[in-house]
């Protein structure tokens, strides 16, 4: 097997794969430190994988996708989960936007970068990993990062979670009500299959609402649906 280390939301985390891709596409977040954790891949993991898989197809390929998988299931015992979104850090400050698969969330961040420059850095473009503290939520970069590959080995902490919507004029609007809040984000957690860690990952959804605003926006694909986010949303955040 090919054995090497990786190191995300401050964890270190000893990973024994089949493929040397895998390795690979761990890139930057290699680390030569002591492990905290060990994981093992086995056949098991691929084909269930293969025949499990929420969205119906692989990550990259089985034991990419199997791999984060089996790190969601660790981590969600430390108050850490995956979270569906593209994220970003401006003034050390960081930023999620979540959405459906396809409805443009990259799209948005792209505009973001465009508009804001190079104030604006990539955590995670797709499933960053969320930290869950007492008065805050840590936003931490990993190597799953969607098919543009944009992630940093950074963490920032989360200011704001964003619900996007593709919409024919820009408009956006603070979300006060906690029931809709949850409908809209629990989707894009991930939600381990055992009931005790699922629990683990509710209940870190609920320490989200305490800490978190919440804006819902409708954008179009222009510049403009940038700079309403920016002066609107993101610039009062940073205050």
């Amino acid at each position: 097997m090919i054995n090497f280390k990786i190191k995300i939301a401050d964890k270190v985390l000893e990973i024994n794969a089949f493929n040397e891709s895998t390795k690979k596409y761990c890139g930057k977040f290699l680390s030569e430190e002591e492990p905290n954790y060990v994981i093992t891949m086995t056949e098991e993991d691929l084909t269930n994988e293969r025949t499990t898989s929420e969205t119906g197809k692989v990550y990259v390929n089985e034991e990419i996708s199997a791999l984060y998988r089996k790190i969601a299931e660790l981590l969600v015992e430390k108050n850490i989960i995956v979270f569906h979104g593209s994220s970003f850090m401006v003034d050390n400050q960081a930023f999620l936007i979540t959405a459906r698969s396809g409805v443009g969330k990259s799209t948005h961040s792209r505009n973001l970068k465009e508009y804001i420059g190079e104030r604006f850095i990539y955590i995670n473009d797709d499933k960053p990993l969320l930290k869950i503290n007492e008065n805050s939520v840590i936003v931490y970069g990993t190597p799953w990062n969607g098919k543009e590959r944009r992630s940093n080995d950074i963490s920032a902490p989360l200011k704001a979670v964003l619900f996007l919507n593709r919409g024919e004029t820009n408009t956006y609007r603070k979300i006060v009500n906690k029931e809709e809040i949850y409908i809209k984000m629990i989707s894009q957690i991930y939600l381990p299959k055992e009931k005790a860690k699922r629990e683990l990952a509710l209940k870190a959804a609920d320490s989200i609402l305490k800490n978190i605003n919440f804006y819902e926006i409708n954008v179009t694909k222009d510049i403009e649906s940038a700079k309403m986010t920016y002066e609107e949303i993101i610039k009062n955040e940073i205050k």
